[in-house]
């Protein structure tokens, strides 16, 4: 069975803080699997911290699983990083989903003093401080961007060994990238093969598609295989992303013009800074802006992904609506009950 999940930006401050945790409030009671925020920590645009955010909201949860889609790791320093993570996994009870990424905006590094073209090596390490300081009593380390000399993180993860680790991106079909950025289409090799070491899940990058995530799953496990893990369809996690892609309405004129109102809010010096910087067009036409019959058409088109990719586990959505608790609701009573579960 395929879950769902939903979502709320960490920017646009039109969105008060407290109706993030409202949102993730309201997916428990309804029943739904998790709730998710993406993450920035130094883009010019407006924004709560994500992982605050998804402390306040394990205070407030019993049973939903709580997610980031995704955290720029090489944003952090990864001792501070790991302690942040325990905290969440303590307060969440062991629900916490850690979804991961290089970042790709070169201004939030260099507001961060850090190299943008060094991401991915200083992700690398990163990954493995963390995952270590989480399972061993102490952890030496030496590579190029950090050292440390046993180094303690106590108490452990909740979440045995630690919390799953979900690779975002790989693969690109929507953005359009930042400027001055030559972001090409296709596969991230050297992701795929970070994610094959490290990951337990993947969320792809850019709206969903069967071949890309068929295609995946398949240079996942090869990489695996070459690092010495067996990677199965059962244990793995594959999470598909609709951010923005939604918004429910019996009007089409009227979705189409929230949705645009929303997309406002986050565009900067016109570039549309946190969602991969998709033109309104490429989201309208990958989503549904209208009925909820047509939103359901087209989430059944991807739930029917499950058939040929086995590991697919949930959807996330992210409403593009400044109201997303009505947005929630509207599924639940009326998209829900069109879909094919």
């Amino acid at each position: 069975m395929v879950e769902f999940g939903f979502a709320v930006p960490a920017s646009i401050h039109e969105i008060p803080v407290s109706v993030r945790v409202e949102v993730a409030e309201q997916v428990e009671t309804l029943g739904y699997e998790s709730f998710w925020m993406p993450h920035s920590v130094a883009r010019d645009v407006a924004a709560f911290d994500t992982l605050d955010t998804l402390c306040a909201a394990a205070a407030k949860t019993k049973k939903i699983k709580l997610g980031t889609n995704v955290l720029q790791v090489p944003l952090y320093q990864p001792i501070d990083l790991a302690r942040r993570v325990v905290t969440l996994d303590h307060l969440s009870r062991g629900r916490f989903l850690f979804g991961v990424g290089t970042g790709w905006i070169p201004k939030a590094f260099d507001h961060m003093g850090l190299s943008f073209p060094e991401r991915g090596k200083r992700m690398d390490e990163a990954l493995e401080i963390m995952t270590r300081l989480w399972t061993e009593e102490d952890v030496t380390y030496e590579g190029k961007y950090y050292r440390l000399h046993e180094a303690i993180v106590v108490p452990k993860p909740l979440h045995k060994p630690y919390p799953p680790i979900l690779m975002g991106g790989l693969y690109t079909n929507i953005q359009r990238g930042a400027p001055g950025v030559n972001r090409k289409a296709g596969w991230n090799h050297r992701g795929i093969r970070r994610a094959a070491r490290f990951a337990n899940g993947w969320i792809p990058g850019g709206r969903p598609d069967l071949d890309a995530c068929r295609e995946g799953m398949a240079l996942i496990k090869e990489a695996a295989s070459q690092e010495g893990r067996s990677l199965n369809d059962e244990d793995f996690d594959l999470t598909v992303t609709s951010y923005t892609q939604f918004n429910i309405d019996k009007d089409p004129d009227k979705a189409l013009r929230e949705a645009y109102s929303f997309y406002n809010t986050r565009v900067r010096e016109s570039f549309f800074q946190v969602q991969g910087n998709p033109a309104l067009e490429a989201l309208r036409a990958s989503g549904c802006y209208g009925p909820a019959e047509e939103v359901a058409k087209v989430i059944n088109r991807w739930l029917g992904f499950k058939k040929t990719v086995p590991a697919l586990k949930r959807i996330v959505i992210m409403f593009a609506s400044l109201d997303p608790v009505q947005q929630l609701e509207r599924f639940h009573k009326e998209v829900r009950p069109l879909l094919d579960m």
